[in-house]
């Protein structure tokens, strides 16, 4: 690392020279778990980033959005709007689309632990999740790419009903998972929607997204039982 910069991306007077002398920016900056609205992170965060980038005469923009935006409806808007406008401007860019992260697939695990996976509709519905390091590698190589969007996942495509196999294996647990209808999942989603927007927005994303196969082209090395492997045992030294 030859230099660290501090400062608050929804704060742009502390970014002031973030990317001077600079060549190349990758952002994959979004909400988490914190507490901040998607349209003041993914959205204006991003976009304050893409100005100091355009003003400094960096030469490439790289963005990391989701394969499939559809799936995901209101929550990837402000994503997909910063995605529309760095089209739409003169700089360089590479819009990168992975499948999914092996982080989400954490919840699949943390279900398995409580000794129950639920899944949405049948479980067939396939994905290659695509572990962090594997999606910096994409990153990197997107510096000298001619594409100016990259899909990409991991490099095992899975069902549902096989990704909670890994996660019990993980465990050495027998399977327990129950699928609920898509049906009976849409009509709650129908009642929640007008009193509770957001708990509508994450319902609706999650299951669109167990209910459809999202593939991209696989690549990277690491494999999502050893990513659960590795969770459980940070779990475990944590515990201690």
């Amino acid at each position: 690392m030859d230099d660290l910069f501090v400062g608050s991306a929804t704060e742009p007077r502390s970014l002031a020279g973030l990317c001077d002398d600079i060549d190349v920016v990758i952002s994959s900056l979004g909400v988490t778990r914190q507490s901040a609205s998607r349209w003041a992170v993914d959205y204006k965060a991003n976009r304050t980033i893409l100005d100091l980038a355009m003003n400094a005469g960096v030469d490439q923009f790289i963005f990391v959005s989701v394969a499939e935006p559809q799936l995901w409806e209101e929550l990837i808007k402000p994503r997909e709007r910063l995605v529309s406008e760095l089209e739409a401007e003169s700089i360089s860019h590479v819009i990168v689309r992975p499948t999914g992260y092996f982080s989400d697939m954490t919840a699949v695990l943390r279900m398995a632990e409580r000794g129950l996976v639920v899944l949405v509709g049948d479980g067939r519905a396939q994905v290659n999740p695509i572990h962090g390091s594997d999606l910096a590698a994409v990153c990197a190589d997107a510096i000298a790419s001619d594409e100016e969007t990259i899909h990409t996942g991991g490099p095992e495509t899975m069902s549902y009903n096989e990704i909670a196999t890994v996660a019990f294996d993980a465990l050495e647990q027998s399977n327990r998972v129950i699928h609920i209808p898509e049906r009976f999942t849409r009509a709650t989603l129908a009642v929640v929607r007008p009193v509770h927007s957001r708990y509508y927005g994450l319902g609706n994303a999650f299951t669109n997204v167990m209910t459809t196969d999202v593939i991209a082209p696989e690549t990277g090395s690491h494999r999502l039982g050893a990513y659960y492997e590795s969770v459980l045992q940070r779990d475990a030294q944590r515990d201690r």
